[in-house]
């Protein structure tokens, strides 16, 4: 149902939905943002019954925790328990969904979504509706530590999105934002697009950090930047050093948050030293051989319990919260180059469509400015042929992608590239690492 009002609400023209900036957020979110308002918290207290609970739902509502979990679960030995139990990878998730979701959920109160595949196999999962709120009420408890109020302040949005038609921004009402399509601005028609920002009261900028890195150097040579009064960064890892040049170059703060496609577990760096803190609300964390598991509270239709996230973290427990520390993320910091002052950062170009069910991998070649080669490899026993699946695939690409050339084909494994550790990796740069390095990336 999310994913049907979402294809009608893309549909419509924009100019006559401007009243949406002004419904209240507990209406627009649903009821699951206005109940989750009140259980958002990041202290310890409630954690061990938080995480029985979850268990507990586990237990009665899956066949991984009906074969797998004891009866007797309580806040008193859910830690214990937890510590047996094996670790869930998306691989196990590829292969076996049913086997980790509830019974409670069907296609009336949840959707199939996939995972991006940044760093990693691209993974189809199950969200319940509900989660929609939830995740916005955190999202915006984060931000309003910055003084965020969606119907009061405008935000110019630097992320994968792609504008139709020539224009180069979009007012979106639904988060009272101008979002930038960021594949087609580059340094030579930045001018034009900041003609059209300069009509607007921007407050605060969203964003990829690689992309919001590339817009100081645009405010730096052009000017015209905006009066901000905090930085909100998403979806890729960045330094605390980072974090300091983009708060100074503004003058203001900068916010950033650690979350997944999964809903697996949500931390923000409120003081921008890498130190995130976790919301107890939304999730547990452990460490476990330098790896980091999670357990879920917030989605009922897919309870991941000791899931592995493909991530490293230190884990500091406090009297009264915890913190992700030294945090080493699958988030991407690999960028494709449309010529040498052009960049697109991998995490923009991450494939949402259901077409990832019929795909084990996929890693991207670049040898010549402006043209990547995708090779895939599909899923045995995939329901539709090489043909139909390169097609798909390679019509989402070029949509994403107008200016680069883009060839698809379908590899066996031997094909994809592997690091010296014997992972696959999403991006294979083979362009000449000086001539980079002497444009400033």
């Amino acid at each position: 149902m999310l994913n049907l009002l979402k294809k009608i609400y893309d549909g419509l023209p924009k100019e006559h939905l401007k009243f949406l900036r002004y419904i209240p957020d507990r209406v627009l979110f649903g009821k699951s943002y206005w109940g989750w308002q009140q259980k958002i918290s990041f202290e310890k207290n409630n954690l061990d019954e938080s995480l029985a609970n979850t268990l507990l739902y586990v237990r009665q509502h899956t066949m991984y925790g009906k074969e797998k979990l004891p009866t007797n679960i309580h806040a008193g030995n859910a830690k214990e328990i937890l510590e047996t139990l094996p670790k869930i990878s998306s691989q196990d998730l590829a292969t076996n969904l049913a086997y980790y979701t509830s019974d409670e959920f069907n296609t009336f109160n949840s959707y199939l979504t996939t995972t991006g595949g940044s760093g990693r196999n691209p993974t189809t999962i199950l969200l319940s509706n509900e989660l929609f709120g939830i995740e916005w009420a955190h999202v915006h408890h984060i931000w309003s530590s910055v003084g965020y109020d969606r119907r009061k302040h405008l935000k110019l949005t630097l992320r994968g999105k792609s504008v139709k038609g020539d224009k180069l921004m979009e007012y979106n009402p639904v988060y009272n934002e101008l979002v930038v399509d960021t594949f087609k601005v580059k340094r030579s028609n930045f001018p034009k697009l900041l003609q059209v920002l300069k009509r607007y009261d921007i407050t605060y900028i969203h964003g990829y950090p690689s992309l919001v890195k590339e817009y100081i150097e645009y405010y730096r040579e052009f000017g015209g930047m905006p009066n901000l009064r905090g930085v909100l960064l998403a979806s890729e890892g960045i330094s605390p050093e980072e974090k300091h040049i983009i708060a100074e170059f503004f003058g203001c703060r900068v916010v950033s948050f650690y979350g997944q496609t999964e809903r697996a577990l949500l931390a923000v760096d409120l003081k921008g030293a890498g130190e995130y803190r976790v919301y107890t609300s939304y999730g547990y964390p452990r460490v476990v051989d330098g790896e980091l598991l999670i357990t879920s509270f917030v989605n009922r239709a897919l309870p991941l319990v000791n899931y592995a996230i493909g991530d490293g973290a230190v884990v500091r427990e406090e009297k009264d919260h915890i913190y992700l520390l030294n945090l080493t993320s699958r988030w991407g910091k690999d960028f494709i180059f449309l010529d040498k002052d052009k960049k697109i950062p991998t995490a923009a170009i991450n494939l949402h469509s259901m077409i990832q069910d019929e795909i084990l991998f996929y890693q991207i070649h670049q040898y010549e400015f402006g043209e990547i080669e995708i090779r895939v490899l599909q899923k045995p026993g995939s329901r539709i042929t090489a043909e139909e699946l390169l097609k798909i695939f390679g019509k989402e690409m070029r949509k994403n992608l107008r200016e680069f050339s883009v060839e698809l084909r379908c590899v066996p494994d031997e094909e994809i590239i592997k690091s010296s550790r014997g992972k696959k990796m999403l991006l294979v740069q083979n362009l000449d690492q000086g001539i980079l390095g002497a444009s400033g990336h």
